[in-house]
């Protein structure tokens, strides 16, 4: 049995091949492609790199178990999500590459976040605080940069906690800081501010502690003077001598009176 048919078509096979986005395989499920979405994608790629146009519905059918009509239904969801572009013949697969890159990156910010809170932390996040982490990335669309600052921030002020954290953001949002150059102004003013307060509060302390010593000399000597007022003055030394002496001789002599 000769092995040229065999060879002939190795070297078909050498020859003609398709390559597709390794990201394809790998995140197709995480932007809501559905097997069979996914299968008529990998059939248009490898038909437009072998053939060099873009396939027809009876040729997709004849490849897939797929009928024309669920062939065309599946296109048209694509190009409705904005994942497939249909242009000069040929359709283009950029969009679809677009979401997924942005995607991954998407998938690299949360895990650079997420291992940054932990290593400030010193422990390991609870499901909780990821779902928290989310919630800001996706809901409020707080920038990565943000949310490292607002960390930042919780740590030099010694609070470890989340609710923190979505404090200074919070007030960052209401305070419509866009780019870090407008987070260093905001602080500049925030710390020219607290100063500001911090002396005001100091010198307000030095005149209640003044006027508080004031108060206390003048309330001391009040009631040194009232004291003073208060003092008995000591007996002098035979004042009373002649007083005592004439009440003692009258003693002595009504006892005799009074015998019979």
């Amino acid at each position: 049995m000769s092995s040229k048919p065999l060879d002939q078509a190795l070297d078909a096979l050498e020859d003609s091949y398709a390559t597709f986005p390794y990201i394809l395989f790998r995140r197709y499920h995480s932007i809501g492609l559905s097997d069979e979405e996914f299968l008529v994608i990998l059939h248009i790629i490898a038909t437009q790199q072998a053939e060099h146009s873009f396939p027809r519905l009876d040729d997709l059918a004849l490849r897939m178990s797929l009928s024309k009509e669920r062939i065309a239904v599946i296109l048209q969801g694509l190009m409705g999500q904005g994942l497939l572009q249909h242009g000069n013949e040929r359709v283009s697969l950029r969009p679809l590459i677009e979401r997924l890159l942005g995607l991954e990156n998407r998938a690299n910010t949360v895990s650079s976040i997420y291992n940054r809170f932990e290593e400030e932390f010193g422990r390991l996040l609870s499901p909780l605080e990821y779902e928290q982490i989310m919630h800001w990335i996706d809901e409020d669309q707080y920038p990565d940069w943000m949310i490292i600052e607002a960390l930042r921030e919780s740590v030099l002020a010694g609070v470890y906690n989340f609710r923190y954290v979505d404090t200074v953001l919070t007030d960052w949002m209401r305070a419509h800081i866009k780019s870090e150059q407008q987070l260093q102004e905001y602080r500049k003013k925030y710390r020219a501010r607290f100063a500001d307060r911090t002396n005001k509060r100091l010198n307000t302390n030095s005149s209640n502690t003044q006027r508080n010593k004031s108060d206390g000399m003048q309330e001391k000597k009040r009631i040194m003077d009232t004291n003073k007022e208060q003092i008995v003055p000591a007996v002098q030394p035979g004042k009373y001598e002649r007083f005592y002496e004439v009440f003692r001789k009258k003693d002595a002599v009504e006892p005799h009176e009074n015998l019979p």
